[in-house]
């Protein structure tokens, strides 16, 4: 089963995070919610498999608090 962890604002900060999951050894799905003209902008929820869940939400806090760059639309 797999849960939502977080919702991200666009494509650029879901697979950021996805990313950074990923090299914690995370196993994640992001699933768009909302599409816009471009495809880069809309809701994009990532989700996890249920056992690693408490996991995850620790990685994406510790990578939201301390990783400004993040945010930035450009990675």
């Amino acid at each position: 089963m797999w849960k939502v962890i977080y919702v991200a604002k666009d494509i650029s900060l879901a697979k950021n995070i996805e990313k950074i999951l990923k090299e914690k050894g995370i196993v994640t799905i992001l699933n768009q919610l909302e599409i816009s003209q471009d495809e880069l902008n809309g809701n994009v929820e990532i989700l996890v498999p249920k056992c690693e869940v408490q996991e995850a939400i620790d990685v994406v806090s510790q990578a939201l608090l301390y990783d400004d760059s993040l945010l930035d639309n450009d990675n």
